[in-house]
């Protein structure tokens, strides 16, 4: 009955390639998200730069209140 425990029990070798899949598709999954990320946040920072000029007002209430979240957390960091 022993060898049936140590057959139900995961080997360290598979969990260590899971592991490696796991990793290996974030990073693929990041690094394909990030020329839109890096659009996203030149236009909020482009946006952001509008404040208190006659095209701040031009831009909607969701992009106004974008780029005030962007520029509060570039003032956070």
């Amino acid at each position: 009955m022993t060898d049936t425990n140590q057959e139900q029990r995961p080997r360290p070798d598979l969990l260590a390639s899971i592991h490696a899949e796991y990793a290996a598709r974030q990073q693929a999954a990041e690094e394909a998200a990030a020329p839109e990320r890096e659009r996203q946040q030149a236009e909020m920072a482009s946006d952001a730069a509008l404040f208190g000029t006659p095209g701040w007002s031009r831009l909607s209430e969701a992009r106004r209140m974008r780029a005030a979240r962007y520029s509060a957390e570039q003032g956070a960091a």
